[in-house]
């Protein structure tokens, strides 16, 4: 495997900092997920749907191939525990906020004296500097709305709409993972570990940098057409008379014309 051998702590909640120690996992690395007392929110997703569905899919997707713990660091015996594990690790991953973090003890300073080795990896809503540092941050507020993708994917004068559930947190997850991956590499030429950080604002704006480009320099802002009004009449979505909805490029990744394969209409 890959990243045999590789110890991660991963003291993350919600998805994308599990998402990223879990692709970890996949990989070869040894993963134990740390939780609070009640456990992660992303155990609970389900819990005000009226119907029970016996499981917890989301959840399961980002955790798999982990071991798990359950540590109070409210206590000292809790943030004691954790410490001990961070001092053992290649990795600590977190996406709890950094001023909690400092106030415990388990900020990056103070867990890479104990661990020179250790690469420490922080995810944030908007960043570690800046006046929304200390805010915290979900997909659907810090990826989808303030990087302006909400209003980007809308077609001209649609409203914005919600998107489906993870995509900047997984977008976000394997930023992390790159992060991760290239202060390992680092390290081994120094022997040193190091802070790398990433938020979901920042992925969301590299995720639509072509257009933010575009708007950058000629002053005008990207949005998505209504099917009706393509930029090119065969470059489209189709409906065929079997009720699926198909996709044509005319000039795809290859120069050659392309299709995508349809899916039911709902």
């Amino acid at each position: 495997m890959l990243l045999e051998g590789l110890k991660v702590v991963d003291f993350s909640a919600y998805i994308a900092g599990p998402g990223a120690a879990g692709i970890l996992a996949d990989w070869g690395a040894s993963v134990i997920k740390v939780e609070r007392p009640g456990g992660d929110n992303m155990r609970h997703v389900f819990q005000d749907l009226a119907n029970d569905l016996g499981s917890n899919p989301t959840f399961d997707l980002d955790n798999r191939g982990k071991r798990g713990v359950v540590l109070d660091i409210s206590k000292p015996a809790g943030r004691d525990a954790l410490a001990r594990l961070a001092a053992e690790a290649d990795v600590f991953l977190t996406n709890v906020r950094p001023v909690s973090l400092k106030r415990n003890g388990l900020d990056d300073e103070t867990l890479r004296k104990a661990n020179p080795r250790l690469v420490y990896a922080v995810i944030t809503g908007y960043g570690l500097e800046g006046p929304d540092a200390h805010l915290p941050g979900f997909d659907v507020t810090a990826f989808w709305a303030r990087s302006g993708i909400g209003y980007m994917t809308a077609p001209k004068g649609a409203e914005p709409f919600l998107r489906t559930s993870g995509v900047g947190d997984h977008t976000t997850s394997l930023a992390t993972v790159s992060a991760i991956l290239a202060a390992l590499y680092e390290r081994e030429r120094t022997g040193q570990g190091r802070l790398v950080q990433t938020s979901l604002l920042a992925s969301g704006v590299y995720l639509m940098g072509s257009d933010m480009a575009v708007q950058l320099k000629f002053g005008r802002v990207a949005s998505g057409r209504p099917r009706g009004n393509p930029i090119n009449a065969i470059a489209n979505y189709y409906q065929s008379a079997e009720g699926r909805w198909f996709v044509h490029n005319p000039r795809g990744s290859s120069g050659h014309p392309s299709c995508g394969s349809g899916w039911p209409r709902r």
